[in-house]
């Protein structure tokens, strides 16, 4: 063995191999990672129900490659291509060892990462908890955009996990009470029960003009336009929604333009307008920290999917499985005995690390 030869570990990560079929594919990560960076063990993940199902689906715009790169990721949009959302695991060598750490990763067993890339973790808060930091670091900036006035009277159209965090963050930030729409039965009957929503709307129930602000976030244009007539004189659509290669149409010729309203895209890459000049990325993460504290946020998690069997489930979410978007999506890793660390492998295994040049992952629907 050379002297200066990285020894290696196996480790499995997650691909998608085709438009809506994805497998585990053996990787190798280096034991000893450089200054800089860490080796971290997985042991929970979270999945992001909208984007990820489109691009499993190789629904991705080719204008869209770039700004949605993220790290560790590799392959293409265009498919086979390994992209996941994140990871709650505990850094095993470098200087995160010992530390228990949320960083935005690809579903992987094993990865290196950049130090700086790393989210040290509260020791009172569960890991699974964690996997909801990226919809509500979604949710926080969504309700900042919005830059709600005191009287104002928010509406929530969408109860998926997003949805329901930008009511939980609309409760914590702005102590205000928004109703949330939501069609699928089993999704509006799971959202009646979370104590920070005092209401659940059905479509046909929403008055038009009735609110001042409406959070978009079903990823339809049904739901857009629902928004867009549920708010009154001079009314905000802020969306969430990312469409893909999905085209939207919207019926603009009523009550939008004589009514002075504003549709605004709200996306999670950039720090809310309002609070850019005094807030960077990390500080809204420590915001977004603050609020888990809540054990009822448990109950958006559903059952954790077990590592092994996530091309299954994720099978089942580009199908548009209903039951696999009833609740926020979590991995469970099993712990595995690390084997003996070996010469870098010479077949075709990819060894695998968080790319410095990767940019910040900029997922627009969480």
């Amino acid at each position: 063995m050379s002297a200066t030869a990285p020894t290696e570990l196996p480790a499995r990560a997650y691909w998608t191999i085709r438009a809506g079929q994805g497998e585990l594919r053996q990787e190798r990560v280096v034991a000893e990672p450089p200054i800089g960076r860490s080796l971290v063990r997985a042991e929970h993940g979270g999945v992001s129900t909208g984007t990820e199902r489109l691009v499993g689906r190789g629904l991705v715009p080719p204008e869209c490659h770039a700004p949605m790169a993220c790290r560790g990721m590799a392959g293409t949009f265009d498919l086979p291509i390994k992209y996941g959302y994140c990871l709650i695991g505990t850094g095993i060598a470098g200087a995160l060892q010992g530390q228990r750490v949320f960083v935005m990763h690809p579903h992987q067993e094993l990865a290196v990462i950049a130090d700086e890339h790393a989210l040290p973790l509260p020791p009172a808060l569960p890991g699974p908890r964690a996997a909801l930091i990226p919809n509500l670091e979604t949710a926080v900036n969504a309700v900042w955009d919005a830059e709600l006035g005191e009287a104002e009277r928010p509406l929530v159209v969408g109860g998926g996990g997003v949805g329901l965090l930008v009511a939980y963050a609309l409760q914590r930030l702005h102590r205000s009470a928004a109703p949330v729409v939501e069609r699928d039965p089993q999704r509006a009957a799971a959202a009646a029960a979370h104590p920070w929503v005092p209401e659940v709307l059905q479509p046909p129930d929403v008055a038009q003009g009735a609110f001042t602000v409406a959070f978009h976030t079903t990823g339809s244009g049904a739901g857009l336009q629902l928004a867009l007539d549920a708010v009154g004189f001079e009314g905000r659509v802020v969306d969430l929604s990312w469409y893909g290669a999905q085209r939207v149409t919207l019926q603009l010729g009523t009550s939008y333009h004589f009514h002075r309203k504003r549709l605004l895209a709200s996306q999670v890459g950039a720090v809310a307008t309002s609070k850019r000049a005094a807030l960077g990325p990390r500080e809204r993460l420590n915001t977004v920290l603050s609020l888990l504290d809540a054990p009822a946020l448990d109950a958006l998690l559903g059952a954790p999917v077990p590592f092994d069997e996530l091309p299954s489930f994720m099978a089942q979410l580009y199908d548009g499985d209903a039951a696999a978007t009833a609740a926020v999506p979590t991995i469970a890793y099993r712990a595995r005995p690390l084997p003996s660390t070996a010469e870098p492998s010479r077949s075709e295994e990819s060894t695998s690390q968080d790319s410095p040049a990767a940019p910040d992952r900029t997922d627009p629907q969480r």
